[in-house]
Protein backbone atom coordinates (compact mmCIF):
# COMPACT_ATOMS: atom_id res chain seq x y z
CA UNK A 1 0.00 0.00 0.00
CA UNK A 2 2.85 2.38 0.72
CA UNK A 3 4.34 1.43 -2.42
CA UNK A 4 1.25 2.67 -4.32
CA UNK A 5 0.91 5.18 -2.57
CA UNK A 6 4.63 6.43 -3.00
CA UNK A 7 4.31 5.42 -6.77
CA UNK A 8 1.63 7.40 -7.55
CA UNK A 9 2.93 10.52 -5.69
CA UNK A 10 6.29 10.19 -7.68
CA UNK A 11 3.92 10.43 -10.57
CA UNK A 12 2.11 13.11 -10.01
CA UNK A 13 5.24 14.74 -9.02
CA UNK A 14 6.50 13.78 -12.33
CA UNK A 15 3.23 15.25 -14.15
CA UNK A 16 3.88 18.03 -12.40
CA UNK A 17 7.26 18.34 -13.62
CA UNK A 18 6.48 17.87 -17.26
CA UNK A 19 3.82 20.27 -17.23
CA UNK A 20 5.61 23.00 -16.31
CA UNK A 21 8.41 22.08 -18.68
CA UNK A 22 5.85 21.92 -21.52
CA UNK A 23 4.68 25.65 -20.11
CA UNK A 24 7.97 26.68 -20.24
CA UNK A 25 8.32 25.24 -23.71
CA UNK A 26 5.32 26.91 -24.86
CA UNK A 27 6.76 30.40 -23.45
CA UNK A 28 9.81 30.06 -24.60
CA UNK A 29 8.66 28.86 -28.56
CA UNK A 30 6.29 31.95 -28.19
CA UNK A 31 8.78 34.44 -27.12
CA UNK A 32 11.32 32.86 -29.47
CA UNK A 33 8.35 33.45 -32.34
CA UNK A 34 7.50 37.21 -31.44
CA UNK A 35 11.51 38.08 -31.42
CA UNK A 36 11.93 37.01 -34.84
CA UNK A 37 9.08 38.39 -35.91
CA UNK A 38 10.17 41.66 -34.55
CA UNK A 39 13.77 40.87 -36.30
CA UNK A 40 11.72 40.31 -39.53
CA UNK A 41 9.95 43.62 -39.14
CA UNK A 42 12.82 45.20 -38.28
CA UNK A 43 14.64 43.91 -41.62
CA UNK A 44 11.63 44.64 -43.97
CA UNK A 45 11.42 48.45 -42.81
CA UNK A 46 15.28 48.88 -43.06
CA UNK A 47 15.37 47.11 -46.27
CA UNK A 48 12.27 49.48 -47.48
CA UNK A 49 14.26 52.63 -46.20
CA UNK A 50 17.13 51.82 -48.23
CA UNK A 51 15.49 50.99 -51.13
CA UNK A 52 13.76 54.51 -50.50
CA UNK A 53 16.77 56.23 -50.15
CA UNK A 54 18.30 54.51 -53.34
CA UNK A 55 15.23 55.31 -55.84
CA UNK A 56 15.90 58.64 -54.25
CA UNK A 57 19.75 58.89 -55.03
CA UNK A 58 18.15 57.53 -58.61
CA UNK A 59 15.85 60.12 -59.04
CA UNK A 60 18.42 63.11 -58.27
CA UNK A 61 20.85 61.68 -61.00
CA UNK A 62 18.29 61.40 -63.31
CA UNK A 63 17.38 64.78 -63.08
CA UNK A 64 20.88 65.82 -63.02
CA UNK A 65 21.13 63.99 -65.95
CA UNK A 66 17.96 66.20 -67.61
CA UNK A 67 19.32 69.34 -66.60
CA UNK A 68 22.72 68.73 -68.05
CA UNK A 69 21.35 67.68 -71.03
CA UNK A 70 19.10 71.01 -71.10
CA UNK A 71 22.26 73.32 -70.84
CA UNK A 72 24.41 71.18 -73.15
CA UNK A 73 21.12 71.94 -75.79
CA UNK A 74 20.81 75.84 -75.26
CA UNK A 75 24.20 75.79 -75.18
CA UNK A 76 24.41 74.58 -79.14
CA UNK A 77 21.20 76.87 -79.28
CA UNK A 78 23.00 79.69 -78.50
CA UNK A 79 25.58 78.68 -80.53
CA UNK A 80 23.47 78.12 -84.01
CA UNK A 81 21.61 81.50 -83.08
CA UNK A 82 24.82 83.04 -83.44
CA UNK A 83 25.75 81.64 -86.57
CA UNK A 84 22.16 82.74 -87.91
CA UNK A 85 21.36 78.98 -88.14
CA UNK A 86 17.61 79.49 -86.77
CA UNK A 87 15.90 76.75 -87.56
CA UNK A 88 18.82 74.61 -85.72
CA UNK A 89 18.82 76.94 -83.00
CA UNK A 90 15.08 76.87 -82.14
CA UNK A 91 15.20 72.81 -82.68
CA UNK A 92 17.89 72.68 -79.52
CA UNK A 93 15.81 75.45 -77.31
CA UNK A 94 13.08 72.67 -77.48
CA UNK A 95 15.27 69.64 -76.88
CA UNK A 96 16.11 71.74 -73.80
CA UNK A 97 13.10 72.05 -72.96
CA UNK A 98 12.09 69.31 -73.06
CA UNK A 99 14.91 67.89 -71.03
CA UNK A 100 14.13 70.67 -68.63
CA UNK A 101 10.82 72.74 -68.68
CA UNK A 102 11.84 75.11 -65.94
CA UNK A 103 15.34 76.42 -67.78
CA UNK A 104 13.76 79.79 -68.47
CA UNK A 105 16.55 80.77 -71.01
CA UNK A 106 16.01 78.47 -73.73
CA UNK A 107 12.09 79.95 -73.86
CA UNK A 108 13.91 83.35 -74.27
CA UNK A 109 16.35 82.08 -76.66
CA UNK A 110 13.31 80.45 -78.41
CA UNK A 111 11.98 84.13 -78.65
CA UNK A 112 15.08 85.72 -79.54
CA UNK A 113 15.02 82.81 -82.77
CA UNK A 114 11.54 83.37 -83.87
CA UNK A 115 12.04 86.92 -83.46
CA UNK A 116 14.57 86.84 -86.19
CA UNK A 117 12.67 83.76 -88.46
CA UNK A 118 9.99 86.89 -88.32
CA UNK A 119 7.28 84.34 -86.73
CA UNK A 120 6.30 86.86 -84.50
CA UNK A 121 3.14 85.78 -82.22
CA UNK A 122 5.45 82.29 -81.92
CA UNK A 123 7.92 84.79 -80.43
CA UNK A 124 5.35 86.96 -77.86
CA UNK A 125 4.69 83.30 -76.82
CA UNK A 126 7.88 81.68 -75.50
CA UNK A 127 8.80 85.13 -74.15
CA UNK A 128 5.37 85.17 -72.32
CA UNK A 129 6.33 81.61 -71.37
CA UNK A 130 9.55 82.26 -70.16
CA UNK A 131 8.41 85.02 -67.48
CA UNK A 132 5.28 82.45 -66.70
CA UNK A 133 8.39 80.19 -65.24
CA UNK A 134 10.29 83.47 -63.92
CA UNK A 135 8.20 86.67 -63.60
CA UNK A 136 10.95 88.43 -62.34
CA UNK A 137 13.28 87.47 -65.49
CA UNK A 138 13.74 91.17 -66.80
CA UNK A 139 15.35 90.51 -69.86
CA UNK A 140 12.23 88.47 -71.16
CA UNK A 141 9.67 91.42 -70.11
CA UNK A 142 12.14 93.75 -71.98
CA UNK A 143 11.93 91.54 -75.36
CA UNK A 144 8.74 91.34 -75.36
CA UNK A 145 8.27 95.30 -74.66
CA UNK A 146 10.71 95.73 -77.79
CA UNK A 147 8.62 93.32 -80.29
CA UNK A 148 5.34 94.53 -78.63
CA UNK A 149 6.58 98.17 -80.06
CA UNK A 150 7.91 96.77 -83.20
CA UNK A 151 4.59 95.69 -83.97
CA UNK A 152 2.80 98.82 -83.16
CA UNK A 153 1.17 97.33 -79.79
CA UNK A 154 2.37 100.28 -77.50
CA UNK A 155 -0.03 99.33 -74.13
CA UNK A 156 1.50 96.03 -74.34
CA UNK A 157 4.85 97.26 -74.98
CA UNK A 158 4.46 99.53 -72.17
CA UNK A 159 2.99 97.08 -69.71
CA UNK A 160 5.91 94.71 -70.48
CA UNK A 161 8.38 97.92 -70.00
CA UNK A 162 7.54 98.97 -66.32
CA UNK A 163 7.51 95.36 -65.08
CA UNK A 164 10.77 95.13 -66.23
CA UNK A 165 12.60 98.16 -64.45
CA UNK A 166 9.74 97.50 -61.71
CA UNK A 167 11.72 93.96 -61.36
CA UNK A 168 14.86 95.58 -61.34
CA UNK A 169 15.21 99.28 -60.94
CA UNK A 170 18.81 99.66 -62.42
CA UNK A 171 18.13 97.87 -65.81
CA UNK A 172 19.51 100.64 -67.95
CA UNK A 173 18.35 99.35 -71.14
CA UNK A 174 15.21 98.98 -70.42
CA UNK A 175 14.64 102.82 -68.99
CA UNK A 176 16.05 102.53 -72.29
CA UNK A 177 13.48 101.33 -74.20
CA UNK A 178 10.65 102.87 -72.12
CA UNK A 179 11.74 106.27 -73.33
CA UNK A 180 11.04 104.47 -76.89
CA UNK A 181 8.01 103.54 -76.17
CA UNK A 182 6.67 107.01 -74.48
CA UNK A 183 8.11 108.62 -77.82
CA UNK A 184 5.39 106.38 -79.85
CA UNK A 185 2.77 107.05 -77.48
CA UNK A 186 3.90 110.87 -77.86
CA UNK A 187 4.15 111.15 -74.18
CA UNK A 188 7.71 112.77 -74.59
CA UNK A 189 8.63 114.54 -71.52
CA UNK A 190 8.28 110.90 -70.31
CA UNK A 191 10.26 109.95 -72.85
CA UNK A 192 13.21 112.61 -72.05
CA UNK A 193 12.88 111.13 -68.58
CA UNK A 194 13.12 108.13 -69.02
CA UNK A 195 16.32 108.94 -71.04
CA UNK A 196 17.65 110.70 -68.01
CA UNK A 197 17.15 107.74 -65.95
CA UNK A 198 19.70 105.47 -68.74
CA UNK A 199 21.89 108.29 -68.02
CA UNK A 200 22.01 108.27 -64.77
CA UNK A 201 22.69 104.37 -64.65
CA UNK A 202 25.05 104.26 -67.51
CA UNK A 203 26.73 107.73 -67.77
CA UNK A 204 28.47 106.77 -71.00
CA UNK A 205 25.79 106.31 -72.46
CA UNK A 206 25.72 108.54 -75.33
CA UNK A 207 22.87 107.28 -77.16
CA UNK A 208 20.96 107.79 -74.31
CA UNK A 209 21.62 111.93 -74.43
CA UNK A 210 20.56 112.08 -78.05
CA UNK A 211 17.70 110.68 -77.52
CA UNK A 212 16.55 112.86 -74.44
CA UNK A 213 17.66 115.79 -76.69
CA UNK A 214 14.85 114.80 -79.61
CA UNK A 215 12.00 114.37 -76.77
CA UNK A 216 13.09 117.56 -74.68
CA UNK A 217 13.21 119.12 -78.67
CA UNK A 218 9.77 117.68 -79.48
CA UNK A 219 8.00 119.75 -76.53
CA UNK A 220 10.00 122.97 -76.95
CA UNK A 221 12.88 122.95 -74.39
CA UNK A 222 15.48 123.50 -76.63
CA UNK A 223 18.41 124.48 -74.16
CA UNK A 224 17.83 121.50 -72.61
CA UNK A 225 17.70 119.49 -75.91
CA UNK A 226 21.17 121.48 -77.22
CA UNK A 227 22.70 120.35 -73.89
CA UNK A 228 21.80 116.93 -74.33
CA UNK A 229 22.75 116.73 -77.77
CA UNK A 230 25.96 118.46 -76.31
CA UNK A 231 26.38 115.51 -73.72
CA UNK A 232 26.40 113.27 -76.58
CA UNK A 233 29.33 114.36 -78.43
CA UNK A 234 30.97 114.76 -75.39
CA UNK A 235 31.32 111.44 -74.66
CA UNK A 236 31.57 110.58 -78.13
CA UNK A 237 33.02 113.00 -80.60
CA UNK A 238 32.76 111.40 -83.80
CA UNK A 239 28.91 110.07 -83.11
CA UNK A 240 27.09 112.31 -86.05
CA UNK A 241 23.34 112.40 -85.20
CA UNK A 242 23.58 114.83 -82.30
CA UNK A 243 25.58 116.94 -84.43
CA UNK A 244 22.61 116.88 -87.23
CA UNK A 245 20.08 117.48 -84.54
CA UNK A 246 21.99 120.50 -82.90
CA UNK A 247 22.30 122.21 -86.27
CA UNK A 248 18.52 121.50 -87.07
CA UNK A 249 17.47 123.27 -83.59
CA UNK A 250 20.20 125.85 -83.78
CA UNK A 251 18.51 127.12 -87.63
CA UNK A 252 15.32 127.05 -86.47
CA UNK A 253 16.60 129.59 -83.88
CA UNK A 254 18.02 131.38 -85.88
CA UNK A 255 21.40 130.88 -84.83
CA UNK A 256 22.48 130.00 -88.36
CA UNK A 257 26.70 130.30 -87.40
CA UNK A 258 26.49 127.09 -84.46
CA UNK A 259 23.59 125.39 -87.07
CA UNK A 260 26.47 125.58 -89.88
CA UNK A 261 29.30 124.58 -87.37
CA UNK A 262 27.20 121.86 -85.84
CA UNK A 263 26.23 120.28 -89.83
CA UNK A 264 29.54 120.63 -90.59
CA UNK A 265 30.75 118.85 -88.10
CA UNK A 266 28.33 116.21 -88.68
CA UNK A 267 29.83 115.86 -92.38
CA UNK A 268 33.07 115.66 -90.62
CA UNK A 269 32.19 112.02 -89.48
CA UNK A 270 29.56 111.10 -91.77
CA UNK A 271 30.32 112.29 -95.27
CA UNK A 272 27.48 113.40 -97.84
CA UNK A 273 24.84 113.05 -94.69
CA UNK A 274 21.70 113.73 -96.60
CA UNK A 275 20.13 115.43 -93.49
CA UNK A 276 23.65 117.61 -92.03
CA UNK A 277 24.28 118.74 -95.73
CA UNK A 278 20.35 120.13 -95.92
CA UNK A 279 21.16 121.71 -92.74
CA UNK A 280 24.17 123.64 -94.11
CA UNK A 281 22.66 124.84 -97.30
CA UNK A 282 19.91 126.25 -94.62
CA UNK A 283 22.54 128.20 -92.77
CA UNK A 284 24.59 129.13 -95.49
CA UNK A 285 20.84 130.37 -97.18
CA UNK A 286 19.82 132.21 -94.01
CA UNK A 287 23.70 133.61 -94.16
CA UNK A 288 22.99 134.93 -97.97
CA UNK A 289 25.85 132.90 -99.31
CA UNK A 290 23.85 131.48 -102.22
CA UNK A 291 26.43 129.93 -103.69
CA UNK A 292 28.22 127.80 -100.89
CA UNK A 293 23.67 126.81 -99.95
CA UNK A 294 23.53 125.36 -102.87
CA UNK A 295 26.26 123.52 -102.73
CA UNK A 296 25.31 121.47 -99.80
CA UNK A 297 21.64 121.38 -101.10
CA UNK A 298 23.54 119.78 -104.06
CA UNK A 299 24.72 116.57 -101.77
CA UNK A 300 21.59 116.33 -99.80
CA UNK A 301 19.84 115.96 -103.49
CA UNK A 302 22.14 112.83 -103.93
CA UNK A 303 19.93 111.13 -101.14
CA UNK A 304 16.23 110.55 -102.50
CA UNK A 305 14.27 111.47 -99.89
CA UNK A 306 16.01 115.08 -99.07
CA UNK A 307 16.36 115.49 -103.32
CA UNK A 308 12.75 116.96 -103.28
CA UNK A 309 13.34 119.21 -100.79
CA UNK A 310 17.01 120.30 -101.89
CA UNK A 311 15.88 121.31 -105.26
CA UNK A 312 13.21 123.23 -104.37
CA UNK A 313 15.72 124.98 -102.13
CA UNK A 314 17.86 125.14 -105.01
CA UNK A 315 15.01 126.60 -107.19
CA UNK A 316 14.30 129.56 -104.84
CA UNK A 317 17.66 130.51 -104.22
CA UNK A 318 18.41 130.77 -108.05
CA UNK A 319 15.32 132.77 -108.71
CA UNK A 320 16.64 135.03 -106.08
CA UNK A 321 20.00 135.18 -107.12
CA UNK A 322 18.92 136.48 -110.79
Amino acid sequence: MKFVTRTVGMLLVLLLLMGSLLVTGKAYAQNTQAEHQKQLEEYEKKKKEIEEANKAKEKLLEAEKQKNAAKKAYNEGNTALKKGSYEEALKSYDTSIQYDPSLVQSYYGKGVALTKMRRYEEALAAYNKAVQVNPLYSQAWLALAKLYRQLDRYDDALTACLTAVSNDSTYHKAYYELGFIYNKRKQYQKAADAFAKVTVLNPKQYRAFNAQGVALNKIGKTDEAIQAFQNAVAIKENYYEPYFRMSSVFNKLGRNQEALDAALNCLKYKKNYAPAAFEAGMAYEQMNQFTNAIKYYEIAKKSRNWRKSAQYQIDMMKRKMQ
